[in-house]
C-alpha cells in the first residue's frame, strides 16, 4: 500500500471529525454480540486495510523529523553564514548522530532545534535546549561564537 492510498483510507474512516467518529462507533458497538459486531464492521467498511493504512502513515511520518531537521539547516545556511565563514562539518540527521554539533564552521559552532512550542509544561524540550546550550558554552573559545537556532 502506498502513502496516498493509506491517507485516503484513513481520511475516509475519520470523516469530518475523528472524535465524533470514534464516539459513534463506541455507541454502535456497545451491547453487540460477535455477529452484530461483524455486521457493523462490514457496514462501516472497517477491516485490516485500515490498520495497514495507519501503519503505513506512521512509518512515513516517523521520518518527518529527519527531513525537517536536514532541510531546515540547509535552507538556513545562506542566511546565517557570515562573509568568509565556511562550513567545516554538518550533522543533518535529527537526534543523536554521534556528532557533538549540527554545524561547525571556521568561526563558530551551532545546534539547531526545530520545535513548535505548545505552551504549558515542556520540561523535556526545555532540558534538551539547556543541555545543548551548556555544550555550546563549553566550546566557546576567545574570538568564537556558539549559537542555538
Amino acid at each position: 500500500m502506498d502513502i496516498t492510498q493509506a491517507l485516503r483510507i484513513v481520511q475516509t474512516f475519520s470523516a469530518d471529525s475523528l472524535t465524533n467518529r470514534i464516539a459513534s462507533l463506541e455507541f454502535a458497538f456497545s451491547s453487540q454480540s460477535a455477529d452484530g459486531i461483524t455486521k457493523h464492521l462490514n457496514a462501516e467498511n472497517i477491516d485490516s486495510s485500515l490498520i495497514e493504512a495507519g501503519f503505513e502513515i506512521k512509518r512515513s511520518a516517523a521520518q518527518i523529523n529527519v527531513i525537517i531537521h536536514a532541510v531546515g539547516i540547509l535552507v538556513s545556511l545562506p542566511h546565517i553564514l557570515q562573509t568568509g565563514e565556511t562550513v567545516e562539518s554538518l550533522s543533518l540527521g535529527a537526534g543523536n548522530t554521534g556528532r557533538k554539533f549540527d554545524l561547525i564552521t571556521n568561526l563558530r559552532v551551532a545546534e539547531f532545534k526545530f520545535i513548535e512550542w505548545q505552551g504549558g509544561s515542556e520540561s523535556v524540550r526545555q532540558n534538551t535546549v539547556f543541555y545543548d546550550f551548556s555544550l555550546l558554552l563549553n566550546m566557546i573559545r576567545p574570538g568564537s561564537a556558539a549559537y542555538i537556532f
